[in-house]
């Protein structure tokens, strides 16, 4: 196999995981997947549109005008703002759509996968961690990764929403591990597995405990619990404070990720 052919291999696999990840938060949440058509939509509990409310096609198939004017009208009649994905070698018509329309993309991350697994995580001074299987330690993981979020712009009150009790972050496919500093929450990530993917998702550490090598604690955490329930390959979308850990950790860019957000349509009529 040619490895252009083996890289659209993997970036069909890490995209129907990343689809199932997001039915997977949407229906714990006790929120709504519609999916028709080949197009996934998925409206969170949570009203935010940038992580919790969005659309995705599933199926190539699809005309992009239709995925825009479908998802706009879903979202339109909730009353709620959304985002679309594209990624790049799967909807490279989606972001011509968009451009066409004068949008730039509000996320523009590198796809990365990680194809082996790695060493388990290290040993830090004053530092434990525990999965998540009780309601106090699920307080505690919302603790430390809303506020490492925060500076992204996603609000604290929104993740007590997508994650109202513990089913919601642990199951047999679903792992959330936080991170304790003296018995403080500092840290936390969760991975989700399906198709043979392990999905890294949510790493996120408290701004006063970075530089610290939580993050990559975390990390490396979940990714080993990933491929302990059966993963062969790990993937996540990085953000900028985090991709320097993931490539050092070993994970490669295949592919270009991409969110469009649509504001609410009380947000757009607003002068």
């Amino acid at each position: 196999m040619s490895r252009s052919m083996y890289q659209a291999d993997l970036v069909e696999l890490v995209y129907q995981n990343l689809a199932e990840t997001i039915r997977e938060i949407t229906r714990r949440s006790r929120g709504v997947v519609h999916e028709e058509g080949g197009l996934l939509l998925y409206a969170g509990a949570p009203l935010d549109p940038a992580l919790w409310n969005g659309a995705l096609r599933v199926h190539p198939g699809l005309p992009a005008e239709e995925v825009v004017s479908r998802a706009r009208r879903f979202f339109e009649e909730r009353g709620r703002g959304f985002t679309l994905h594209a990624m790049g070698p799967v909807d490279p018509d989606l972001d011509a759509t968009m451009k066409s329309f004068g949008r730039k993309a509000d996320s523009d991350s590198p796809q990365m996968v990680l194809e082996a697994p790695i060493e388990p995580p290290l040993v830090l001074p004053g530092v434990t961690m525990q999965e998540v299987k009780t309601d106090e330690q699920r307080e505690d993981f919302l603790t430390a990764v809303s506020s490492g979020f925060r500076e992204l712009g996603v609000r604290d009150d929104t993740w007590r929403a997508a994650y109202p009790d513990v089913r919601s972050l642990s199951a047999p496919h679903i792992v959330a591990i936080v991170a304790y500093l003296e018995r403080s929450p500092v840290a936390g990530a969760m991975v989700y597995v399906s198709h043979g993917v392990a999905e890294v998702i949510h790493v996120g550490v408290s701004p006063a405990h970075r530089r610290r090598g939580l993050g990559e604690l975390v990390t490396r955490a979940v990714i080993s619990a990933g491929f302990d329930r059966g993963a062969r390959l790990a993937s996540l979308q990085a953000t900028p404070m985090g991709e320097s850990v993931y490539r050092r950790i070993g994970f490669w860019e295949i592919a270009r990720y991409r969110w469009y957000i649509f504001p609410a349509p009380q947000e757009a009529r607003k002068p």
